[in-house]
């Protein structure tokens, strides 16, 4: 389970460092993609798929629906962490939730929000 807040600072690389508290279910791989405020969220492969899935289901004819789809799939990005768990996360959703000095974590259970900690001390930035 993903719980807790966490401050990830980035390595001399660019790279973020994940919680040990978090490796068994993040070893695996992520999925990492815009989220609905400016954040980023952090999925475990087997949260991702079956929420892709159910995603993919949804009518075409729905704009909400091709709305929903463009917000999670466009941005979508498959992360490895390495031996010592950081992971690279790309500069096109660096840029999207501000995360150009740090990131603080936000254990969801099933997935995990990245924000910038100037946003989630406000409670959330305008996007």
């Amino acid at each position: 389970m993903l719980f807790g807040t966490w401050r990830l600072d980035r390595t001399s690389d660019g790279r973020f460092v994940l919680p040990s508290a978090w490796h068994a279910v993040t070893s695996a791989g992520l999925t990492i993609t815009r989220g609905f405020e400016p954040c980023l969220q952090l999925f475990p492969l087997a949260t991702w798929q079956p929420l892709a899935q159910r995603v993919s289901s949804l009518p075409l004819t729905a704009a909400a629906a091709r709305m929903l789809r463009r917000l999670l799939f466009s941005a979508a990005a498959q992360l490895v962490p390495d031996a010592e768990a950081c992971v690279a996360i790309p500069p096109r959703l660096l840029a999207y939730a501000n995360l150009a000095a740090g990131a603080v974590a936000v254990g969801m259970v099933s997935y995990v929000e990245l924000w910038s900690p100037e946003c989630l001390a406000q409670g959330e930035c305008s996007s």
